[in-house]
């Protein structure tokens, strides 16, 4: 008996030295981090967000509370400014933007398509940015989504 309990010990102990006291468990549940705006006058934010940086892009996903309601944003740029997407002349595309209510209808997916991102920090050293965005947006019938006010606030990217 006491050699089995030894024996289960013994990993535990060696698994307790291995990790590390910067554990990225604290960048994953970052209390501090939000997504939040206004979608055709009703509140909506996030209770998970996901943050990406590929090459000179950040990905920024929400998923409201209904798990099926997802706000995904993705910036073409890294560096504080603002980027703005407009279908006037000239025309310009520095962002782009989805919004969808169902993930379950092909007609619920809204497509931005005039707007602005406004990237007001971004730590490269902690990687986290925080920001600003509004857009309008339609759907498949033609059918728009006003979101404004929206905030974005220490997403942690990888």
């Amino acid at each position: 008996m006491k050699k089995s309990t030894l024996l289960l010990l013994i990993p535990i102990i060696i698994f307790s030295f291995a990790c590390k006291k910067d554990s990225k468990i604290a960048d994953i549940i970052n209390p501090t981090a939000s997504m939040k705006c206004t979608i055709n006058g009703t509140p909506w934010s996030a209770i998970t967000r996901v943050t990406t940086k590929q090459g000179n892009t950040f990905l920024i996903n929400g998923t409201g509370s209904l798990g099926n309601d997802v706000l995904n944003i993705t910036v073409l740029g890294t560096t504080p400014g603002t980027y703005t997407l407009s279908t006037y002349s000239p025309p310009q595309t520095q962002f782009s933007a989805t919004y969808t209510n169902s993930t379950s209808s092909t007609d619920s997916l809204y497509t931005a398509y005039e707007g602005t991102v406004t990237l007001s920090s971004v730590d490269t050293t902690a990687k986290k940015i925080s920001g600003t965005y509004t857009f309008k947006a339609k759907n498949l019938l033609l059918l728009n989504k006003s979101i404004t006010g929206g905030t974005f606030t220490n997403l942690v990217y990888q």
